[in-house]
């Protein structure tokens, strides 16, 4: 059970957080992305003024605080970006850290409301269970300009912003879930050429899982532990040699992707793989 559904369970409790959010005390959420500049891969952010949308009666600026970590989880750089109503930002590496720099790592970006956006928040539905998260799009191309596009699937579990001190830490600070999990989409091991998982740490705590892929019975063909400590993101290439083999088989049939576990609730990975001589694909989960 969320902190905010056990604080609905007290009246008293409940009241004061009703007359707290009504303030435009909201708990928000920073999406957070796998971010690539290196080895001919460049990412773009796509970040849209969504407050306009749900607010199109008071439009104002908002501000995007963009935060940038290697992937050994330390900070690269932190910038602030002030987005129009209705606007867009699409911002790469030299944008945010001020110069092109080899890296991959995370991206998280909190997207904060102007006070006169928060005040009206309440009007939403529901607002016992009210959060705001900053959904963005991120887009990675090749030389060749092949484009490959993932969307926001977890936020980084390590900090709240927005609401009261007391209810930021309880958020930041909780257990993350850590269930198994296994990808529905299948791989045909005849095209394969190349596979790579990448691994993301969204907890503020450390965390260790096994990347594994498994045939169509669940029998797994290759396997790999990976510790991460918050923020850190690890890309796991799968042997070629081990991928030749599998196609030598008499029926090398379909593989997936499977973690045990990942590291928060939806924590999935992040694919890497080429097909039958062509570019690379990246998909997410």
């Amino acid at each position: 059970m969320s902190v905010l559904s056990t604080l609905s369970q007290n009246g008293v409790v409940r009241g004061a957080y009703d007359r707290v959010l009504s303030a435009g005390y909201v708990p928000r959420r920073a999406f957070a992305h796998y971010f690539m500049n290196t080895e001919g891969i460049r990412s773009r952010a796509h970040l849209q003024n969504f407050y306009s949308t749900f607010f199109p009666l008071t439009l104002t600026d908002a501000t995007a605080h963009v935060s940038l970590f290697n992937k050994d989880g330390s900070l690269l750089a932190k910038k602030d970006f002030t987005v129009p109503p209705y606007g867009q930002l699409y911002l790469e590496v030299k944008d945010i850290v001020g110069h092109d720099v080899d890296m991959e790592g995370m991206i998280y970006i909190d997207f904060e409301p102007p006070a006169i956006i928060r005040k009206q928040l309440k009007t939403l539905p529901s607002i016992q269970q009210l959060t705001v998260q900053t959904p963005f799009w991120v887009s990675y191309r090749d030389p060749d300009d092949n484009y490959m596009y993932v969307h926001s699937i977890e936020s980084f579990r390590g900090k709240v912003w927005g609401a009261v001190w007391p209810l930021k830490q309880m958020m930041a600070r909780a257990t993350p879930e850590r269930p198994k999990w296994q990808s529905w989409r299948l791989l045909d091991v005849a095209l394969l050429d190349e596979l790579q998982v990448v691994v993301m740490n969204h907890s503020h705590l450390p965390g260790t899982t096994t990347v594994s892929i498994v045939d169509g019975e669940g029998k797994t063909k290759w396997s790999q532990q990976v510790t991460l400590e918050s923020r850190q993101v690890a890309r796991v290439k799968v042997p070629e040699a081990e991928i030749s083999a599998w196609k030598q088989e008499a029926d090398p049939g379909t593989v997936r992707v499977a973690l045990d576990p990942i590291l928060t609730a939806n924590g999935k990975p992040y694919v890497i793989m080429r097909y039958g001589g062509g570019p690379w694909s990246l998909h997410h989960g």
